[in-house]
């Protein structure tokens, strides 16, 4: 499957829908009223504003990917977009950046304002524009991160993307979906509206069921436990979709003595701030389980397997919140490496015996640092593993990052750009593909559907936890 030009070019003139923002508006939600949650008015004059945010906001690092790029075309040669679009100039990475550059050009470069022209530089004459600037700032694009690792001139065009969804967050001018898990995490504390009726239940029949699998009442998944050397926080995902997942840790920690807690408050690591470009969400949730520590009187704080979740809480999240980082946190990855590695469980490598890929996750491998670990643990757990080529900061997008999953009007074009990380799949001829991320969790599940691959995604908590010797 591909997208020809004429469709893509369709996919920028895709209407703002604001349903959802008129349904918050009425039901007169706190975020709302206290600012937080933004909402798009026709009354305003977007343009104007836009404008003047790109001039407040722009830093020392913008203002050099806004300058830096020579149009070499290296980046496209990296995109996955582009690279399965390679007769659609619309689909590089300079040209998406181009349209805010030209912005900034038109306002703040003085070649801009003396000849804009030349440089093709151009102001945001109305919404019509921001419109078409939100399509392709939320919609072509993943964030991933690829094209940045290969600019000879250190152009980070995945920031200046994060930039202009910022921006258009602060007007409302936004993708449905983007808006809806926003106003969840505002208003509720995590991204999928879970409440705590719903937490505790869960976390009990995972329990429950744990204590008839090891056959003993002396496991447990405890909550709000003050004092304990780790505090767990996970993904929304694993309560509604795969609470197994909760159940595999709690598994693993008690066989290997840890004592730990899940808070009752705070505990969605992940971030939609990170995707929206809303530094004060970013801040607001991050904090949320900064203080959950705090509360607690946590020693460590660890997340589970969510790409952006690690990178928000453990990299971005500290700034966002201006908050000082007292106790270390970290992946889950990291956790299990140590039991291993201080003989806390024992595992039998023999119990995962079918051949196995790994899929490195955008921002982890690229904005997290946590490269050779999984790597460690998967020669640990697993009887054949198969590397993925290209792999590590090299590797390909599931297609599902920066919020996209959330984005169901821009999924054919996900699953057109898909093709190449399908081809990646098939080539390692495994018959699993690990990832440490739940957001890759259902990107790649995409990608296996939509191309009818043979393959099953499983995530290093379900290996660990099938592998041990009890």
């Amino acid at each position: 499957m591909t997208i020809n030009k004429q469709e893509s070019k369709s996919i920028e003139s895709f209407p703002l829908e604001v349903a959802s923002q008129k349904e918050a508006e009425k039901s007169d939600l706190q975020s709302i009223k206290k600012g937080n949650l933004r909402t798009y008015s026709s009354q305003k004059d977007n343009a104007r504003e836009f404008t003047s945010l790109i001039k407040k906001r722009s830093t020392r690092s913008i203002v050099s990917s806004m300058l830096g790029c020579v149009h070499c075309g290296l980046c496209a040669s990296s995109c996955h977009y582009s690279q399965t679009h390679p007769n659609d100039p619309t689909m590089t990475p300079a040209y998406k950046a181009d349209q805010i550059r030209r912005i900034f050009k038109r306002h703040m470069d003085f070649t801009g304002r003396l000849i804009p022209w030349w440089v093709h530089a151009k102001s945001i004459a109305n919404d019509e524009d921001l419109n078409r600037l939100k399509n392709i700032v939320f919609g072509t694009c993943s964030a991933c991160k690829r094209c940045t690792f290969n600019c000879p001139m250190g152009v980070d065009t995945a920031a200046l993307i994060r930039f202009a969804r910022g921006i258009l967050t602060e007007l409302g001018i936004v993708p449905e979906g983007v808006f809806a898990v926003s106003k969840d995490q505002w208003e509720t504390g995590n991204q999928m509206a879970v409440s705590e009726e719903d937490f505790r239940e869960t976390l009990e029949w995972m329990e429950e069921e744990l204590q008839d699998e090891l056959g003993t009442d002396k496991i447990h998944i405890p909550v709000d436990v003050k004092g304990c050397d780790l505090m767990y926080c996970i993904n929304p995902r694993e309560v509604k979709f795969d609470p197994r997942s909760i159940a595999d840790a709690a598994k693993i920690f008690f066989l290997a003595g840890e004592s730990w807690t899940l808070p009752s408050f705070g505990w969605d690591q992940t971030n939609f701030g990170l995707f929206s470009g809303d530094d004060q969400l970013g801040a607001s949730v991050a904090k949320n389980v900064y203080e959950a520590a705090k509360k607690l009187s946590a020693k460590r704080i660890v997340i589970s397997e969510c790409g952006h979740g690690y990178r928000s809480t453990r990299w971005e999240g500290y700034n966002w919140a201006n908050y000082e980082q007292e106790l270390p946190t970290e992946s889950i990855i990291h956790t299990l490496k140590r039991y291993i590695e201080d003989n806390k469980i024992v595992i039998d490598p023999s119990k995962n015996c079918d051949p196995i890929t790994f899929h490195d996750s955008c921002n982890l491998v690229r904005s997290g640092d946590l490269i050779e670990e999984p790597r460690w643990l998967l020669q640990q757990v697993c009887t054949d593993f198969r590397e993925m080529y290209p792999n590590r900061q090299d590797n390909y997008c599931c297609t599902g990052g920066s919020g996209l999953l959330s984005m169901v009007e821009y999924k054919p074009l996900r699953m057109a750009s898909a093709k190449i990380k399908a081809d990646q799949l098939k080539a390692t001829g495994a018959k699993q593909v690990c990832t440490i991320c739940h957001n890759c969790v259902d990107g790649l599940t995409d990608v296996i559907d939509h191309y009818k691959l043979d393959l099953k995604v499983v995530q290093m908590l379900e290996l660990v936890s099938s592998a041990l010797v009890v």
